[in-house]
């Protein structure tokens, strides 16, 4: 069996309601704390308030102009409102955008350079403030991870950054927060879930614990997200139990090819995380199936989504075009898609042999 280091620091309160069990888990020593959200979760969902009614009597603050894809300009600008306030404690309470956010947040507060200084390796001087995540949609898993993406605007690149002191101390995945997503999230992210779990699957950094829990995952999107579209609240419930270990799968195995490969998709025509990976999932499958050195694994995969219909059919039952130039994407832009691609790390642990002309390929037969 091939050796394997886990390891997961993060406390996870899972359950409906569990939510209302906040106030009395998060250490007293915390009395200034910054609250990292969206505008949209803030007016919408019951989250930030239900978070607001269990931290009193202590100091909260509400930083509520996260960017759908935070940048670099959003994060720091969270983070001098954090050292302003001295907060001690970060809270992101929203889908990734959020916690992500936290996280940038929690890393810059404790930290006097920019966000680009830290991206481009240079370590930081002082450990970030704790974070706690509280996720309201199901699909990223950033609340057991240790990493964040954040936007470079004046690239129009993602650029990840990971650090095991960014693990969360605490996430509270409560299903019942889920409940105000509209249906494109709940596709997007329930997609977003999968895509982790199947890329984890595929990984050169796979173990024996890390696929089981893959298949657990993929198995439980493939039979509850269609009810959880329908807002059925125990598929909602499965599902963000799929989004959680898929986290943990992500922060073991890694994403592959065709994470880095939807960024594009993303920085240069907007689509959702989650839908860039979905449409671009069928067409990297193609590639794996003929040149992965993990044959086996892909037939597996392959005989998960048969019932539905294969992956192409999958993806498009949910409304997802699987054609990229439905979204905008002509040949003429693909190289400089390559160009960002192969520079990406996620490229050394995919199991296949991966050129430029490869990535070329994918995308075209995408079109």
């Amino acid at each position: 069996m091939k050796p394997f280091l886990f390891h997961l620091p993060t406390e996870v309160l899972f359950g409906r309601g569990r939510i209302r069990e906040f106030g009395a888990r998060l250490d007293p020593k915390f009395e200034r704390i910054l609250i990292a959200t969206d505008k949209n979760v803030a007016l919408k969902s019951p989250a930030v308030d239900a978070v607001l009614s269990e931290l009193q009597p202590r100091q909260v603050w509400l930083f509520q102009d996260v960017a759908e894809n935070p940048t670099f300009e959003n994060i720091e600008e969270g983070a001098r409102f954090a050292r302003d306030l001295r907060a001690e404690i970060i809270i992101g309470v929203g889908g990734g955008s959020p916690m992500d956010a936290a996280k940038g947040i929690a890393l810059l507060a404790a930290n006097g350079k920019d966000l680009s200084v830290y991206l481009s390796g240079e370590k930081p001087e002082n450990p970030p403030l704790p974070v706690v995540c509280v996720p309201t949609t199901s699909g990223t898993g950033s609340e057991v991870t240790p990493y964040a993406v954040f936007t470079d605007v004046e690239n129009r690149n993602k650029v990840g950054y990971a650090n095991s002191s960014l693990f969360p101390i605490l996430s509270i995945v409560d299903p019942e927060l889920t409940s105000t997503m509209p249906e494109p999230v709940i596709i997007h992210t329930g997609l977003d879930a999968l895509t982790h779990a199947l890329e984890s699957f595929l990984s050169t950094q796979a173990f024996w614990m890390n696929d089981i829990l893959a298949l657990h995952v993929i198995d439980v999107v493939l039979w509850n997200l269609k009810q959880a579209v329908r807002k059925d609240p125990e598929a909602m419930t499965k599902l963000s139990y799929a989004s959680m270990l898929a986290g943990i799968n992500i922060t073991h195995g890694g994403t592959i090819l065709l994470h880095i490969m939807g960024y594009c998709l993303t920085t240069f025509h907007g689509l959702p995380h989650g839908k860039a990976n979905a449409a671009l999932l069928p067409h990297v499958l193609d590639f794996m199936r003929k040149h992965s050195t993990v044959k086996e694994k892909v037939r597996k995969l392959d005989d998960l989504v048969e019932p539905f219909g294969g992956a192409r059919q999958l993806i498009e039952s949910f409304g997802v075009s699987t054609r990229l130039s439905s979204y905008g994407v002509s040949e003429e832009e693909l190289g400089e898609f390559v160009k960002r691609v192969i520079v990406k790390s996620d490229i050394k642990i995919t199991p296949a042999p991966v050129t430029e002309q490869d990535i070329f390929q994918i995308y075209r037969s995408a079109l």
